[in-house]
């Protein structure tokens, strides 16, 4: 079984080889035996089914398609557990950092298939991945009716304590894991978080994989914790969103403090902005969605720190929170804007952000449509007014080629601009 994507990787390039070998032995050689060849061929054949095998099976886990996974005996338990942290999306590090053990460690359970992991070890790798074990394992794949999770086990207690999600606890990892059950509904009260079941069908998830809903929970209560501690002196109203002032938040982009000019441009329209870095298990560019106390949050996790996706990402949530973030409609919206999503919310969002960044008349006129080169890039984004990163952006996406113009997406940048002023993240 294919366990991680340098597997994944060693996989593909053998299989590549043994085709090549297999093409090779198509051509007849003088003074090879027939039986020889044939021999030779069916060991070729057996290797390159096999790992095809292996990598499709590796491919359906990543795809999010697969959510249930059979089993004739707990013998079978193993391989469960490392198809569901795949299925999930989360690295053998993501996994170790919600255990709160070392990358290595999950690696050794996973080549040995757990042989030396306690039953008390086993219940926490499938509380981390949100599965429930009974006949067969069923990976969760809505939030659980009861709350935000039923066992505190469920949470990466140990990255929460590294990122002070809990406030003014001032002792170890170790001791935090064991007094999650005071921390964690504390950190949920801060908050005023709940996931009400009543509420459940106001939340979409726009992503390739499906979602550890524990650590969604937690990251979403943390961006609306940020939000209440700088919290915007007027209410957010989406009539304010119009062409003007999106050309206003745009031409920011141009400085080189655009990032934390965008937040101020933000506040004073009633929207927070959030920066926190996605949990392990949830792989999230974005959210648009209101706290408890009606405040409008765009929250970015700066998974790519880069211009181009900062823009993008940001104006696809500025879209949700004008559209569709409203009190008949979603209380909160997550995006992976890799995942392809034809759902209408989605397309108006993503819809919405290309507009606001280069409107279509404009774009039109850019001659880098054309000639994909840093000279025209940075003509076409002097006449506009923007940075270069959000052209070499919309090349990169309609092309579908993200090779294209690297030296120009403002790798890095984000960060950069940000740490001039306190975003809120450490």
């Amino acid at each position: 079984m294919i366990t991680n994507d340098r597997q994944y990787r060693s996989a593909r390039a053998a299989l590549a080889r043994l085709q090549t070998d297999l093409a090779r032995l198509e051509t007849p050689e003088a003074g090879v035996h027939p039986m020889l060849r044939k021999a030779q061929t069916d060991g070729l054949e057996s290797q390159i089914s096999d790992l095809e095998a292996e990598i499709e099976d590796y491919d359906a886990l990543q795809s999010g398609a697969v959510t249930s996974f059979e089993a004739d005996g707990l013998h079978d338990l193993p391989d469960i557990l490392i198809r569901a942290r795949i299925a999930r999306r989360m690295s053998q590090k993501d996994l170790g950092t919600f255990l709160g053990i070392a990358e290595q460690q999950v690696q050794r359970y996973e080549a040995e298939r757990y042989r030396s992991a306690s039953l008390e070890r086993l219940s926490e790798v499938a509380a981390a991945l949100d599965i429930s074990v009974r006949e067969s394992a069923q990976l969760r794949t809505s939030p659980p009716a009861e709350g935000p999770a039923s066992s505190v086990s469920a949470y990466p207690v140990t990255e929460m304590f590294k990122r002070g999600y809990f406030g003014d606890f001032s002792g170890t990892a170790s001791e935090a894991r064991k007094a999650a059950e005071t921390l964690v509904p504390a950190f949920f009260r801060e908050a005023a978080y709940a996931w009400k079941p009543m509420a459940l069908h106001r939340r979409s998830f726009r992503s390739r994989s499906n979602p550890q809903f524990a650590a969604l929970a937690a990251w979403e209560a943390r961006v609306c914790i940020l939000a209440e501690r700088n919290k915007p002196v007027s209410a957010f109203d989406p009539e304010v969103v119009t062409s003007g002032w999106l050309e206003g938040l745009v031409r920011l982009s141009r400085l080189d403090d655009g990032v934390s000019r965008a937040r101020r441009y933000l506040f004073d329209a009633g929207v927070a902005l959030a920066i926190e870095p996605h949990l392990p298990g949830t792989l999230l560019d974005g959210a648009a969605l209101r706290s408890s106390s009606n405040i409008a949050i765009a929250a970015l996790t700066l998974r790519y720190d880069r211009l181009d996706n900062f823009w993008f990402t940001l104006l696809h949530e500025i879209g949700h929170l004008a559209l569709h973030i409203r009190a008949d409609g979603y209380h909160a919206i997550f995006d992976d804007t890799d995942a392809h999503d034809p759902s209408p919310v989605e397309e108006e969002a993503d819809r919405f952000a290309q507009e606001a960044l280069i409107p279509d008349s404009r774009w039109r006129l850019c001659v880098s449509r054309f000639t994909r080169t840093e000279k025209a890039v940075a003509t076409d984004a002097a006449r506009l007014g923007i940075h270069p990163a959000i052209i070499a952006g919309r090349i990169r996406r309609e092309a579908n080629d993200y090779t294209l113009l690297r030296g120009l997406v403002g790798t890095g940048e984000v960060r950069r601009q940000a740490a001039r002023e306190d975003l809120g993240w450490d």
